[in-house]
């Protein structure tokens, strides 16, 4: 053991894993007798393990280059989506997981399953993995430890608008050495997967739902604003009140009274009609569910209060609402198109999954220094999943009999979904790294949030709100972010978007010839080596070119089952070339295919929303 480093990860694991740090720290675990661990130091300087099991002693990384080999996996990833989900079976690669906590996007969920508490142990003693627990929200499954969470966390990672993006990787010797503890995972997995795409209904293979919210709500950016104009205009030496929704909320919402003009309120979309029930008017709300039904928001308040969103959120809710709209930048690179073109930045708020982890973002990132939480359970508070007054008068209450069990505000411990958790992951993470801000919880109940001062909102209110604002008026100072030139400019953009897909086909169609030609060349006595090579690099070229147009990203959100059920390639291996190539060109073939019927689906959206922009 190294002392050292030993203590620093086991700090860092407290952090983010409380209980399993105190199994560890107690010794509550049962090593497995037969598995022997040798740490060692490859070529280019990084630690590998070496694993004796069953008579044989096995690499669990390339033993020369373990991070070269990484970087060839991350390149055969290729570019990853904002809503990449990685699995890895095994921590012992370690140089695996190190280059992906470096090289890709922090938004992008990870989870890592561990069969062999020894590995795991051996890692904590010796190699500093703390990296693993500081950085980013990886979520961790050790045999041993907390097998029992592998299905919550999985679902939690895995949803159908993100299934064509799930990545997974496992490590051959560990198929060797752990081959049951891989095989049940994997059937874990399936079993997950496969019950999303029924209850999606599989023989819909389109998902048009976010292009068809996009493309309606994309005028609005002609005569809308963006959130950093807030920053412009709010002041920031008032706190921020984040109002969500959870249960606790009917025990403290009537303080709330006492803190307008004297804080930014600003309440989650769910939170809004129980807000105004007494009598409370947030200064701003949020949505960013695609899905959100209009009539959770049809009443005259929530048209005349300034509104965040995203442009793939519920249009129905966004034609239904008469105030400022304010936008944040979600990757959609036509949208970037648009403000490159007028010159103006365009920025992001961090989306952790819920409206709330976005609400918190844009706090934080117009500059509050004091942010005050309402409401954010993050747990089954009473039983109940929100607060009396958001889907129905009076909530009913659930079995939380089998619920996951986290640390309480003021309960040792609470209920909580596995999607809660997940939340709670991200604001605790989220929290750790936002530099000079102090945040108080004023939940009354739920889980607890680290890094935040606990306190009755009674209290926190009559401390912190002490300085009188006019929040309406410092809206009213406001301009819409396009002044009439750039208008002009971007309806002409927005109504060249049908001609954009009438070409995108074309490309697509080039790619798919060279699908074709690929099977041709594999379905030769001998293949060709040399065409079989150069075929491959013709279609990466091609793949390439598509994957940087900039309505590719509406159409991979569109094809979320399809894509997935085609594309995925995490189970299976192919022997031969002449196999590989033509598995390869079939999946290549049937996705294109799939890729031209949404370009005409999307099209002819496109012609009747965008295209008749004036």
């Amino acid at each position: 053991m190294k002392p050292e480093i030993y203590q620093k990860n086991l700090t860092a694991l407290k952090k983010r894993f409380p209980e399993m740090a105190r199994l560890i720290n107690d010794n509550e675990y049962i090593l497995e007798e037969d598995v022997n661990i040798e740490v060692m130091e490859a070529t280019d300087k990084t630690s590998v393990l070496l694993v004796g099991k069953d008579g044989r002693k096995l690499f669990l990384s390339g033993k020369r280059q373990p991070i070269e080999t990484a970087q060839k996996i991350l390149d055969h990833w290729g570019k990853l989506n904002r809503s990449t989900s990685i699995f890895i079976v095994g921590m012992g690669d370690i140089a695996l997981i190190k280059e992906i906590l470096k090289k890709t996007d922090k938004n992008i969920n990870i989870m890592v399953y561990e069969p062999c508490i020894n590995i795991f142990l051996t890692l904590l003693e010796q190699v500093d993995i703390s990296e693993y627990f500081n950085d980013r929200a990886v979520g961790l499954i050790v045999k041993g430890i907390n097998e029992n969470e592998i299905e919550p966390v999985i679902e939690a990672f895995i949803n159908i608008s993100n299934l064509e993006f799930v990545k997974s990787y496992i490590n051959t010797n560990y198929k060797e050495l752990f081959k049951k503890d891989v095989l049940d995972f994997l059937k874990k997995m399936d079993r997950i997967t496969t019950r999303i795409l029924v209850e999606r209904n599989t023989e819909i293979c389109f998902s048009t739902v976010e292009a068809d919210n996009i493309f309606h709500n994309i005028g609005y950016i002609c005569n809308g604003y963006i959130t950093t104009q807030l920053c412009q205009v709010i002041p920031n030496d008032i706190p921020a009140i984040i109002v969500s929704a959870g249960p606790s909320l009917n025990k403290n919402i009537d303080y709330l009274k006492n803190a307008k003009n004297k804080a930014f309120i600003v309440a989650v979309d769910t939170a809004l009609k129980p807000l105004v029930m007494h009598g409370i008017i947030p200064d701003i709300y949020v949505i960013v569910d695609g899905k959100k039904p209009v009539t959770l928001l049809d009443f005259d308040e929530a048209r005349r209060i300034p509104l965040m969103t995203s442009l793939s959120a519920s249009k129905d809710v966004l034609k239904n609402h008469h105030d400022k709209k304010f936008f944040f930048n979600e990757g959609i690179t036509i949208v970037n198109n648009l403000f490159a073109m007028n010159q103006i930045p365009f920025y992001g708020v961090a989306c952790g999954g819920s409206v709330a982890c976005s609400a918190f973002s844009l706090v934080y990132k117009m500059g509050f220094s004091r942010i005050i939480l309402v409401g954010q359970d993050l747990a089954l508070t009473g039983n109940k999943t929100h607060a009396d007054g958001t889907f129905m008068d009076k909530m009913q209450t659930i079995d939380t009999s089998n619920a996951i069990m986290v640390e309480g505000n003021y309960e040792k411990e609470v209920p909580t979904r596995a999607d809660f958790k997940v939340y709670l992951d991200w604001f605790n993470y989220y929290i750790a790294g936002c530099e000079g801000i102090h945040v108080i919880n004023a939940t009354e109940g739920g889980a607890r949030i680290q890094n935040t001062e606990q306190m009755l909102l009674k209290d926190a209110i009559e401390r912190e709100c002490t300085k009188e604002i006019d929040i309406d008026a410092c809206f009213d100072k406001l301009q819409p972010i396009f002044d009439q030139e750039a208008r002009k400019k971007t309806i002409e953009y927005l109504n060249e978007i049908p001609l954009m897909f009438a070409k995108l086909r074309k490309e697509v169609m080039k790619e798919k010839n060279h699908y074709r030609k690929l099977e041709q060349i594999c379905k030769q006595p001998v293949v060709d080596r040399t065409a079989y090579l150069r075929t491959l690099e013709r279609i990466k070229k091609s793949t390439q070119k598509l994957e940087h147009h900039e309505l590719y990203g509406i159409i991979t959100s569109t094809l979320a089952v399809a894509d997935y059920m085609i594309m995925s390639e995490q189970y299976y291996e192919e022997e031969t070339l002449k196999d590989e190539g033509l598995e390869i060109s079939r999946k290549g073939i049937k996705y294109l295919e799939l890729v031209e019927q949404c370009i005409t689906i999307l099209k002819s959206l496109a012609e009747n929303t965008v295209g008749e922009l004036k």
